[in-house]
């Protein structure tokens, strides 16, 4: 389905066309024009509409403060009076404060940035896609699908993670092809240096090496096993000596590993919060604004001082240690609940597994998700039934399982629909192969 000899003898000769090379310029352009339009015209021309849907044209989740204390050289802080955070990784406010000291902080710059970035993971989705197949409608369409999709495009509007999480995304699964495709050790080594960088702006994949050696070990019978374990051993050493100046960092501030970051404390608790709380009258929005002032209380019964901020969501610590504490406190009380009561556990897995997909601020902006994601979920499912049922599982099976990896690391603790933004290209590549089977289908219909 995916593959043919000839169509791929074509897409060569399509190749050294130089009209081949014109047209594709002139698609480029004319994306770039319309991205450009939209996100720095019609977003900001609609967002005093909109605002209440959907968190677009500004900086989100504290990046800026973080950003411009490192700038500032006030270091990895929220407030310059607060204690060095762990709260969240690295990546991106770095990214932030270099943009700040080159350009000021100017949302503009950051924007501009975003939408490079999501152009350059929609170009390494052509590298994927070609990789899948040597359809226009595979390797041009998903990129595409991608582009506009409107989530994206709020991304891109955003001061927020989730472009740079997308493109770093997109660059691991590449690399992930590419290694096991050669079966070299240096090549594991790069896409655990991959994983690494990518790991530094978001923990999400930090797991999803054990799940490529499940894989590899099932599937992959031509590389002898310990060839395999040998070759996952380096992508996990490649990703932590990439994490090693920030476990470091984070050791000497707390004398505790932290891989990572202490968000997870914060996320059960708004998880559970969120699922427990919510009824039809009231919206997210406000439930999570409930959630972070029991929070707070929760903080202040247990005595750790932080920094009074009215409506924060996070608590800013005077004490890294006291940060850590407290994000572990959260993370056993959540899994108290849920060893109580399994059921509860459920309902908020189930709950969040709507969510990640559809959740918005309010109940319409949830509708309008539904409107946008379902026909991207139902194409990308079918594609996916596709390639099994002419067994193809292999050509999509970095795609797929690392999907549902991602899925199974947020539901249990915490989702909403900007959670599965970095999950587009996937289901934008998984339903262009449905395209690509429907024009194939109805090619053969009319050659017939």
């Amino acid at each position: 389905m995916l593959t043919s000899h000839s169509r791929e003898h074509a897409s060569a000769e399509s190749v050294n066309d130089p009209t081949y090379w014109k047209s594709h310029l002139i698609l480029v352009i004319v994306t770039v024009i319309v991205n450009s339009i939209i996100l720095f015209i019609v977003i900001p021309g609609v967002t005093n509409r909109i605002y209440a849907f959907y968190n677009q044209d500004e900086y989100a989740d504290g990046y800026d403060q973080l950003a411009s204390n490192l700038a500032e050289g006030h270091g990895y802080r929220v407030y310059p009076d607060t204690a060095p955070t762990l709260m969240r990784e690295p990546g991106y406010p770095m990214l932030l404060a270099g943009i700040f000291v080159v350009f000021g902080r100017s949302l503009a710059a950051a924007k501009l940035a975003n939408m490079f970035l999501a152009f350059a993971a929609a170009w390494l989705m052509t590298r994927i896609a070609r990789k899948l197949s040597s359809s226009q409608l595979l390797i041009l369409g998903s990129p595409l699908l991608f582009l506009f999709h409107p989530g994206t495009l709020i991304a891109e509007s955003r001061g927020g993670v989730e472009v740079l999480f997308t493109f770093l995304l997109v660059l691991f699964l590449l690399t992930i092809y590419r290694a096991i495709e050669s079966n070299r050790r240096w090549d594991y080594l790069v896409s655990g240096g991959v994983l690494g960088l990518t790991v530094l702006t978001k923990s999400t994949p930090m797991f999803f090496p054990l799940i490529l050696l499940a894989y590899l070990l099932v599937f992959e019978r031509k590389w002898s096993k310990p060839n395999i374990c040998w070759n996952i051993a380096l992508m996990v050493i490649a990703m932590f000596a990439v994490l090693s100046p920030w476990i470091i960092r984070n050791y000497l501030l707390t004398r505790k590993f932290v891989p990572t970051a202490t968000v997870l404390g914060v996320s059960a608790h708004a998880g559970l919060y969120d699922n427990t709380h919510l009824s039809s009258d009231t919206s997210w929005a406000l439930v999570d604004r409930a959630g972070a002032r029991e929070r707070r209380r929760l903080a202040q019964e247990l005595g750790y001082p932080f920094k009074e901020v009215k409506e924060a969501y996070y608590q800013d610590f005077y004490s890294s240690k006291d940060e850590v504490e407290f994000s572990n406190y959260l993370v056993k009380r959540v899994m108290g609940e849920y060893e109580r009561s399994p059921r509860l556990f459920m309902s908020c897995v189930s709950s969040n597994l709507f969510n990640l997909w559809f959740r918005g601020k309010t109940w319409i902006s949830t509708a309008m998700n539904l409107v946008v994601q379902l026909p991207y979920l139902i194409l990308a499912g079918m594609g996916a039934v596709l390639c099994v049922r002419n067994k193809q599982f292999k050509v999509i099976a970095p795609l797929v399982l690392f999907l549902i990896y991602i899925v199974a690391v947020y539901v249990p603790i915490l989702a909403q629909a900007r959670y599965s933004v970095p999950l587009i290209p996937i289901l934008s590549i998984l339903a262009c192969i449905t395209l690509v089977e429907a024009q194939r289908r109805l090619g053969g219909e009319r050659k017939a």
